[in-house]
């Protein structure tokens, strides 16, 4: 082997290696702070929290299959808007999601971390434009069909899970506010 060789397959192992890490890592595409100036500009943003009772408990467990077990749901709050962060399992990994809402509807859903090695098609503008203005039905799906991706399937159905945690913690809050002027 001459030194060309040896340059030429030492640029191609380091160049998987790098391929390697960074699908095995995890990928940020929103921090917390640029989320929510992204959702409320300078705006003077409260942070409060949904409080889950026992009924509100079964309610997610007739919902998801099983009960939410956190005490509280934090969040943020603009002139009616609520941006939730939350986290939902795709295949392995858990995935980082903010979802802005507002009147029962999402406004806005974004992939803030992904953490698989596959699917993070979903962050896509072009993908997540389709959450929008939709709503939870009463039976507790999403008021409109939402497209899958071949290849994505279980951050597909991450992020419609999400989706719909988003939408039921909204009513909570919309409700505990309810007597609020």
């Amino acid at each position: 082997m001459n030194v060309r060789e040896i340059l030429s397959c030492g640029l191609i192992v380091l160049s998987l290696s790098g391929a390697l890490s960074v699908q095995a890592g995890a990928a940020t595409y929103y921090s917390v702070d640029e989320i929510s100036t992204a959702i409320f500009g300078t705006a003077d943003v409260q942070n409060t929290a949904v409080w889950l009772n026992a009924d509100r408990k079964a309610e997610s467990a007739d919902l998801f299959g099983s009960a939410f077990t956190q005490a509280r749901f934090r969040y943020q709050y603009v002139d009616g808007t609520r941006l939730w962060l939350l986290n939902e399992i795709g295949k392995d990994k858990p995935i980082s999601y903010a979802v802005a809402t507002k009147g029962g509807k999402i406004l806005r859903i974004e992939v803030m971390v992904f953490r698989e090695a596959r699917g993070d098609e979903i962050r896509l503008p072009q993908y997540t434009a389709q959450f929008q203005n939709i709503s939870l039905t009463e039976s507790g799906d999403l008021s409109e069909h939402i497209d899958g991706i071949s290849g994505a399937t279980y951050s597909v159905r991450s992020m419609k899970k999400v989706a719909k945690m988003a939408l039921l913690l909204d009513r909570w809050a919309s409700e505990d506010h309810a007597g609020t002027p």
